[in-house]
């Protein structure tokens, strides 16, 4: 709280009881500004943590990327649903006494109707390896939550090798419609390019792990890589049209 609430604000906030539980969303998409000023809407139960403060904080951003791309793939190939709207998100609970081999996981909770509503684990690699000593002692583990399922919408494994390009096309929107928490291909910095590297390649073996393992049709196989070539080709075709990274057509 001390480092991005304005230090006038700071001692109404310790006391708030909304400041009690901390929503941050994972913005690996977004850098604030240069010298931008800190909030004046403060609040950790809707706390915006962009990629540039991931950093300063030296959290393993490269894992969060990994972990939300294995998140979307369980999405979209084993749920078959788009993802629209949906939200990343940071929380932590205690260590289990017998913890498994991999502890911290990605938790997806759908909020779909319509008969489907179940929850989706998918373990990932460890998310915080820089938790400082104090927390350290408490035996907390960091996991990643995927929330805000109301907007989403299913689709039916035919049209996949029916009508394949319309599929795609509706998977892309809801990458480039949503905030910015997933990392952007094609960014200048080595950084983001590591880091799309990370969601593209988790995304990329998880979705064809799903699709194998639950018998799917092999005419699917191939669509994961579509959706991820697109998204590089509507990357390219904002930039060189003027309109920068991450632009998004229907919410500005």
């Amino acid at each position: 709280m001390s480092l991005y609430c304005p230090p006038d604000l700071q001692p109404a906030a310790a006391v708030d009881p909304s400041n009690r539980d901390c929503l941050a969303r994972i913005y690996l998409g977004k850098r604030r500004p240069q010298n931008a000023p800190l909030a004046p809407n403060f609040s950790l139960r809707n706390f915006n943590l962009c990629l540039d403060q991931m950093l300063s904080l030296k959290l393993p951003v490269n894992y969060y990327a990994s972990a939300m791309g294995e998140a979307l793939a369980v999405i979209h190939w084993q749920a078959n649903v788009d993802g629209y709207d949906i939200e990343f998100v940071l929380g932590s609970g205690e260590v289990p006494v017998n913890p498994p081999d991999k502890p911290v996981k990605v938790c997806v909770l759908s909020e779909i109707t319509n008969g489907w509503a179940h929850t989706i684990h998918a373990t990932s690699t460890p998310l915080d390896t820089t938790m400082p000593a104090e927390v350290k002692a408490r035996k907390l583990q960091t996991t990643m939550w995927v929330l805000d399922f109301n907007l989403c919408s299913r689709w039916n494994e035919p049209i996949g090798w029916q009508q394949p390009d319309v599929l795609i096309e509706q998977l892309v929107l809801a990458f480039f419609e949503n905030d910015p928490y997933y990392p952007p291909p094609l960014m200048e910095r080595e950084l983001e390019q590591s880091i799309w590297h990370s969601f593209h390649t988790s995304y990329n073996d998880k979705a064809i792990e799903i699709i194998d393992a639950l018998g799917k049709d092999e005419r699917l196989r191939r669509l994961p890589g579509m959706f991820l070539d697109a998204c590089v080709a509507r990357e390219r075709a904002k930039i060189e049209a003027g309109l920068g990274h991450g632009h998004r057509d229907l919410k500005g």
